[in-house]
Order: C-alpha cells, then structure tokens, then sequence
C-alpha cells in the first residue's frame, strides 16, 4: 500500500490529461505484469512437450525415409525393366534387319542369276532391215537383217538391283542412326 502512496503524490504533479494517460499507462502495465507470465507459459511447451514432439518427427522421418527407399527401389527395378525392353526390341529389330538384309541380298543373286536371260525372242514376221533400234518404255527392240525376229532386251532386272540396293542404303542409314542415338 505504501507504493499507492508514493504513486498519489506523483500524480498530483500532473495536469489532469496527463493524470489520465498516466493512469492508463498505470493499469495497462498492472494487466501486462499479472497476465503475462500466465500467456508465455500457456503459449510456450514444456520440456516433457519438447520431447514428446521430437519423438513424433523423429518417427515420421523414419517413416518417411523408409516410403522414400521403396519409392527409390521401385524406380530402379522399373527403370532396368525399361531398359531391358529396350534392348530387348532393339535385338528384335537388328534380327529382323539383318533377315530382310539377307532375303534383299537373295533376290539380288536370283536376278542376277536369270538376268543373263532376260532377252525374249519373239516370233514376228518383220521385214528385213538393216540394224533398227527401237526403243519404247523399258524395252529395246532390235532387228537385224538375218533376224526374222527381233530381240526384245528387258531392263526390269537392273531397274529391280538397283531399288534393292537403295533399299539396303536406308536400311543401313537406319542402322547407323540408331546407333548414333545410343
């Protein structure tokens, strides 16, 4: 009570605004001093909360270390398996390139083989002329003098090569850029 004392005569000192704001001043540090220290402990944890709370994240890290290692084996094992389709396709394509390279290299030998024999003698009574060429389409027609019957030479074998072979070159482009890309 002695400080209530003290407190009366400095007040009277003031003006009466100033009492006013004085006293204001006066009871908002009363509320400060008796409801603070109950607010700080209400909002702030104990040690035995501190603890409790740690133990819980040190749970969910683990948990989620754990989720993080199964996600990660996961991802491996979908990743090999990925790329052993791959392989396993690229096998598959090389396979089947190198079957149609050997049936493209097996027609080029057939029409090698009956190229030789491709001129066609057709009967057809013709009147003697001294060496005609003739040339329509893919065809050439000769006649001679001692022919009665012209030779007709067929061009269809080398026009038939040389697709095969252009064939073969995008195949093999295709091979080098694949191999390019891995």
């Amino acid at each position: 009570m002695v400080m209530f004392k003290y407190i009366s005569e400095i007040i009277s000192h003031f003006t009466a605004p100033q009492r006013i704001l004085a006293l204001l001043l006066l009871l908002l540090s009363i509320v400060i001093v008796s409801v603070g220290p109950s607010y700080i402990d209400a909002i702030t944890l104990n040690q035995e909360e501190y603890v409790e709370e740690i133990e819980k994240q040190k749970k969910l890290n683990k948990l989620f270390n754990d989720e993080i290692d199964t996600l990660n084996q996961k991802l491996i094992r979908n990743q090999r398996e990925c790329t052993d389709e791959i392989l396993q396709r690229e096998r598959e394509l090389l396979e089947r390139e190198q079957d149609i390279w050997d049936e493209l290299e097996r027609l080029k030998r057939v029409i090698r083989d009956k190229g030789n024999t491709s001129q066609i003698v057709v009967p057809i009574q013709t009147e003697p002329v001294s060496d005609t060429l003739i040339v329509e389409g893919d065809t050439i027609i000769r006649a001679t003098q001692s022919a009665s019957a012209p030779i007709i030479i067929d061009n269809t074998p080398d026009m038939m090569l040389e697709g095969i072979e252009d064939i073969q070159r995008h195949i093999e482009n295709d091979m080098e850029k694949r191999k390019d890309n891995n």
